[in-house]
């Protein structure tokens, strides 16, 4: 039963005589009708989840504090990523609560605000509360910074687009639940998926004249979608996957036309020349030595417009991390990016509003529909349709039930290095070798922050603009991070008093994302459990040691540059004033588990090899098992790179469609 009336929420905000009133503290927005309706809850509920929100978020004198409409607005985000998932949230809620009994003999809602911050700092340390507070805190975070009314406190209005033009080429755009021709369609090549390697794929097919339809789960979204919105973004241009093992870490990939080309910043990378020389090595060909690969590089940098990130645009952390690694004498330089034109909008894992980003939903797509080229949006494929043996086509299902059938003389399978797998492993095609799913590698990355004593302003430009790669070849990568004011708490794993300094300073704080090249590919992809992946992948020890390394080279970098603090994105650590500090940071070791870990690059799930009985497709990327059925994307790169993958995928992906073409 809802709430019978706003004034019931009343009671839920009061405190008790200990808990001082904040009235220096703004208030983001009264809740909306809407909003409270949507708490169908009990009172008890709403006590402990305000009591909750409020610690983790208790704003400031520039931050309004959490409150019934950010309890009400992370409800619906659960609700929306799956309704079975809003008792477990309720449930945590009040674990957390009243997990405030054990040390204070009372609940969370019932101590005062210095008592809760006091509660909330010792929980960040406990190995038992801090990962459900983490993933609490995480959805918190992500809908209050998100809500228009504290998102302009920090900083102005994104500059949205309001007018678009009507290209030629949308006419070959299809909603698949809206699609009123045949249930059946014929064509050369049928591509599922539309990022790195599909899109790719398409329009090197499609130019050479074979009749090409793409099958693309997500939708089309133009620039008018990309309006700097968090939360939209995440729920309408991302899939939703989590690795377990002895860490929870979130795996981002892109579920819209241009895959996750459409939404990562745009830093393009070459496959390090003795990443190649390994590949050559393993599989016995030199099909991808430097020299080989050198031709597909070139056609993909020329199409997608890869250049240096203009200093202007990168703002005035190239200058401070130039400045940190010269005194150190490391090698550092501008990040190469397909962005020709790039504005410097901001963060670009939202969207390009500037279309500067050459992704494959500009850079590709287009022209494989304007050489008519035809594409499905809306539309899973659920199975690859297979004669006597040899691929013939898929079927895909649209969200209203409809079921689509496209027939093809070879089929290509590029949704990435997860999707692929599932897809494979579901209906058990590809399978002989038992190795679909097997060696995936996620390249995991973390990330650091500095306070400088001047302006950096990360929301006004390019996130990776600059880059050090003095480690490359240990595995070690370096690169700025600038994230939009919107976005800037969910990098930090805490919360309260802490939580709040950082964010009024978020001008002056620099931020970076380190990676490091897995140790080995041992993660796998083991199907779906729920309708979501099943994944396991343990971070290795001594990829938690390059890591810890790494940030105390990033520290090291930082104090040179001028920081004041340094934060380590770490569970349970506090920041570090200082080389002395640092120094005893690099002297406590981390486990895997002390730092919070994410992925971008999962690479690997259909291995590559000559021999079928220990790989899923072959050097010209068919498979094995299945005439006529290719995969072109993540899943055939031998990972781990080092590096961002989206260039290297493309130029394989290059390679690949000469395979296909030359079978047809």
């Amino acid at each position: 039963m809802g709430l019978p009336q706003p004034t019931g929420l009343s009671p839920v905000r009061q405190a008790p005589p200990s808990k001082p009133e904040r009235p220096q503290i703004p208030r983001a927005a009264p809740p909306t009708e809407r909003e409270t309706a949507a708490l169908d809850a009990s009172p008890a509920y709403l006590r402990s989840a305000l009591a909750v929100a409020e610690t983790l978020i208790p704003g400031s004198a520039d931050t309004p504090f959490a409150d019934e409409s950010t309890v009400a607005r992370a409800e619906d985000v659960v609700r929306a990523f799956d309704p079975r998932a809003v008792p477990v949230w309720r449930a945590a809620m009040r674990a957390l609560d009243y997990a405030a009994v054990v040390r204070t003999g009372r609940p969370l809602h019932a101590l005062s605000s210095h008592e809760q911050d006091a509660r909330l700092r010792a929980w960040e340390c406990d190995p038992l509360l801090r990962a459900p507070l983490a993933a609490v805190g995480a959805v918190l975070k992500l809908v209050h910074f998100d809500r228009p009314t504290v998102y302009e406190r920090k900083r102005e209005r994104p500059n949205l687009v309001t007018s678009l033009d009507r290209p030629r080429w949308l006419s070959g755009v299809h909603r698949a639940p809206e699609w009123e021709g045949d249930e059946t369609l014929e064509c050369d090549v049928v591509v599922i998926g539309t990022g790195a390697g599909g899109g790719v794929v398409g329009r090197e097919l499609a130019e050479q004249g074979h009749a090409v339809v793409f099958v693309e789960e997500g939708d089309h979204y133009r620039r008018d979608a990309f309006d700097g919105s968090s939360v939209r973004a995440h729920q309408r241009f991302y899939r939703a996957a989590v690795s377990f093992g002895n860490v929870v870490m979130p795996i981002f990939a892109g579920r819209l036309v241009g895959g996750s080309t459409a939404i990562n910043t745009g830093t393009c990378f070459r496959t390090p020349p003795w990443v190649l020389d390994r590949w050559c090595e393993d599989l016995r060909t030199d099909d991808f030595s430097p020299g080989a690969m050198q031709p597909y590089f070139e056609r993909v940098e020329a199409r997608i417009g890869v250049e240096p990130a203009p200093l202007d645009k990168v703002g005035p952390i190239a200058g401070l991390m130039a400045r940190g690694c010269d005194r150190l004498g490391w090698s550092h330089g501008p990040t190469h990016r397909n962005a020709p034109g790039c504005t410097g909008e901001g963060f670009c894992d939202f969207g390009c509003r500037a279309e500067a980003r050459r992704s494959t939903d500009v850079a590709y797509v287009p022209a494989a529909l304007e050489r008519g080229a035809l594409l499905l949006t809306g539309l899973k494929a659920e199975r690859v349709l297979v004669e006597g043996g040899r691929a013939v086509g898929v079927e895909g299902l649209a969200p209203n039930g409809r079921r689509l059938r496209v027939r093809a003389r070879r089929v290509v399978l590029a949704g990435g290095a997860i999707p692929t797998p599932l897809l494979l492993l579901r209906q058990g095609l590809a399978i002989a070798s038992d190795q679909v799913g097997r060696n995936l590698a996620v390249q995991p990355s973390a990330g650091f922050a500095a306070l400088f004593d001047e302006d950096v302003d990360a929301h006004r430009h390019i996130p990776q603009g600059y880059r050090c790669d003095e480690f490359l070849r240990e595995g070690q990568l370096l690169m700025t991070a600038q994230v939009d004011v919107n976005y800037t708490p969910m990098l930090f794993p805490f919360g309260g008093r802490r939580l709040m300094n950082v964010v009024d300073d978020h001008r002056r704080l620099g931020e970076f994302a380190l990676l490091v090249a897995d140790s080995s590919a041992r993660g796998r992809v083991h199907g779906e459990v729920g309708g979501y992946p099943a994944i396991r992948y343990d971070v290795a020890p001594d990829d938690a040691r390059r890591m810890q390394s790494l940030m105390v080279r990033a520290g090291q970098m930082c104090l040179a540059a001028g920081a004041r603090k340094l934060f380590p994105i770490t569970q349970g650590h506090p920041e570090l004033c200082g080389p002395r500090d640092l120094r005893a940071f690099a002297g406590d070791p981390l486990s895997p588990g002390d730092i919070v870990w994410l992925s971008y690059h999962p690479l690997g799930t259909c291995r590559m090899g000559r021999d079928p009985r220990a790989s899923v497709v072959g050097l010209d990327h068919q498979a094995h098992d299945v005439a006529g059925l290719y995969v072109v994307d993540g899943s055939t790169v031998p990972g781990p790179l080092g590096v961002n993958p989206q260039l290297t995928i493309m130029a394989m992906a290059t390679r690949a469609a000469q395979h296909v073409a030359g079978s047809l």
